[in-house]
């Protein structure tokens, strides 16, 4: 195999040690060398001003962006973010990069059955860390005069539980396993802010933990994800989100109706799932060029 020399930069605490996607995936086609100096190829994203990308404009740029930030306002060479495919980028909402790190999550999404009784386990669980959503803030503060709701996040915790679990661990890791095991009727999964498209893993997380998600964020969140399998606060509004969350708590039937869909309609599975399969020869294709 021939050499590649790569090297990483503006990336988030926990690339290197626990999300990595590319090296294993260069690695198949290519003898990965690290180098600093005279890198071939560097990935970068948004994080740290974007300070260190500058120092490499003789190597081919290749930006992640998993936050709300367009792909068109950085300078790079080639995009992997949540906007529409283009020449230059390739769409790959962050969900679906946690499902090419960890490829045993795909079965558990896409053959996504319900495994408790409606009843069982925590009425709803809200883990957030980010405060400067008042849309979320709010929801979270009206729901909870219905019924407790478990915050186990850093933002208005009153539950210690997952941060314990995951004291010295990767979080995610910790957070899979926590949901697996602690149940939840309902979820809170809004993203920090809306844009069409933008979609995280907040949704995916909910539907692994077996709960109903209640979700804010991506106005085209249908196009991706089956609408009768979650409560839609972006097209609903919150009033109407908090009336259903209420009826559907009180019918155990209507929550299995919603307990019983899929995550994806069979159209949807097809298209996540090619998507997925096509992000390995798209970046081949890009490193060759």
């Amino acid at each position: 195999m021939n050499d590649l020399r790569i090297w990483y930069c503006d990336l988030w605490p926990e690339f290197l040690s626990d999300e990595n996607i590319f090296t294993p995936i260069l690695s198949k086609h290519f003898n990965v060398i690290l180098d600093k100096v005279h890198p071939d190829v560097v990935f970068h994203s948004i994080f740290n001003g974007q300070r260190d990308i500058q120092n490499f404009k003789n190597a081919k740029r290749i930006l992640f962006i998993g936050e709300n930030h367009r792909s068109s306002k950085f300078e790079t060479d080639y995009s992997i973010s949540f906007d529409p495919h283009s020449e230059t980028n390739f769409r790959l909402p962050l969900w679906q990069y946690y499902l090419i790190l960890n490829p045993t999550l795909k079965e558990g999404l896409f053959n996504h059955k319900p495994s408790t009784p409606v009843n069982d386990g925590q009425f709803c669980s809200f883990v957030v860390s980010n405060p400067n959503n008042f849309i979320r803030n709010g929801f979270y503060n009206q729901l909870s005069q219905y019924k407790f709701v478990n915050s186990y996040g850093r933002y208005l915790t009153n539950s210690y539980d997952l941060q314990k679990l995951s004291n010295g661990r990767y979080w995610r890791e910790a957070k899979n396993e926590f949901f697996d095991r602690t149940r939840h009727k309902f979820s809170i999964c809004f993203e920090h802010s809306s844009h069409p498209g933008y979609c995280t893993e907040k949704l995916m997380d909910s539907f692994l933990g077996a709960s109903i998600p209640i979700y804010w964020g991506d106005p085209n969140v249908v196009e991706d994800w089956n609408e009768r399998a979650f409560i839609n606060v972006t097209k609903m509004g919150t009033q109407r989100a908090l009336e259903l969350v209420k009826e559907i708590d009180s019918d155990d039937d209507l929550c299995m109706k919603y307990k019983q869909e899929s995550c994806f309609t069979e159209e949807q599975k097809e298209k996540h799932l090619e998507n997925i399969e096509n992000f390995e020869s798209w970046l081949i294709n890009k490193i060759h060029k």
